[in-house]
């Protein structure tokens, strides 16, 4: 237990440097080379931490077989064209899910391990991912608002990002508060928040994409694959991460010719790539969700 708690704080330390460092390295950056830098980190480290999903579904029911392969297949591919259709024909409501999904996402991602299971996690793990996205898009206002009109033709105001953050939050203590109340949880808040004010110094202090890649790459993406990789081959070595990635390899190569593609057709017109990310995003996150709530129940 020793050991785990150490290599815990351990990756926490690693994930502090790398986010200051990436803050101190775009002084040296213009906006293009930020944007590109951006891009490469979440169509790399960010689409491989959800490339292995069909994988995670085979270990987590038990079946192996090619027929099951095929099922799960299908349904997946399934609810990505749903969620290509629903953006297509009802942009603003599927775009309040994807926040939705990606903030229950997030939350489960960071306090799954550190909470028991409760009706209330669900709460939990949307507030704290909520308070996530909208402390960035509070300190981004003048990007976000923008880029939500491309998408639902809605005039959002700064004011709403502030009250939702503020009510997400209040949720999210409240809920903290009541499960230490009850010895339902023991977790080091204080550092805990330090994170959050991390998160506001970077959502503050870079641009709109290099904040967000800053934190869905470092905060998101790479632990989500250490989890994965321990859950699917039982630690983590040099050999489990290769096998990590040679499964995944199939579904990245395919993604990743995708976001190329669309990158070089829209890359004089960033704000238009950006609303194209966020539903091409969305398409491969709400299976990836459903994988991962699967993987973290079991």
């Amino acid at each position: 237990m020793e050991k785990k708690q150490q290599n815990i704080n351990t990756f926490s330390s690693f994930m502090i440097v790398a986010t200051f460092f990436s803050l101190w390295i775009s002084v040296y950056f213009d906006v293009k080379a930020e944007a590109v830098l951006s891009y490469f980190l979440i169509f790399t480290f960010g689409i491989l931490h959800g490339s292995n999903d069909l994988k995670l579904i085979q270990q987590t029911s038990g079946n192996s077989r090619k027929g099951f392969f095929l099922r799960a297949l299908g349904s997946y591919i399934s609810v990505i064209l749903f969620t290509v259709l629903f953006f297509s024909f009802f942009p603003t409501l599927a775009l309040g899910f994807f926040i939705l999904a990606s903030s229950y996402h997030f939350g489960e991602q960071h306090w799954a391990s550190q909470t028991g299971k409760s009706t209330l996690s669900y709460p939990f793990f949307g507030s704290y991912g909520m308070v996530i996205f909208f402390l960035l898009f509070y300190c981004q206002a003048e990007e976000v608002s923008p880029i939500i009109y491309q998408i639902t033709g809605l005039e959002i105001p700064t004011e709403f990002y502030l009250y939702t953050l503020t009510a997400s939050f209040a949720v999210f203590m409240a809920i903290y508060f009541w499960w230490l109340a009850r010895g339902e949880i023991k977790v080091n808040m204080v550092k805990e928040l330090f994170y959050l004010a991390v998160f506001f110094i970077v959502f503050k202090t870079a641009s709109l994409i290099w904040a967000f890649s800053i934190y869905f790459v470092i905060w998101h993406s790479i632990p989500s694959l250490m989890d994965q990789t321990r859950f699917l081959y039982g630690k983590i070595s040099k050999s489990s991460l290769l096998a990590y990635f040679k499964t995944s390899l199939l579904y990245w190569i395919v993604s990743m010719v995708g976001l190329a593609g669309m990158y070089y057709l829209f890359q004089d017109r960033q704000g238009l790539f950006l609303s194209i990310m966020i539903y091409f995003l969305a398409a491969i996150t709400f299976p990836h969700v459903i994988v991962m709530n699967r993987l973290n129940r079991s």
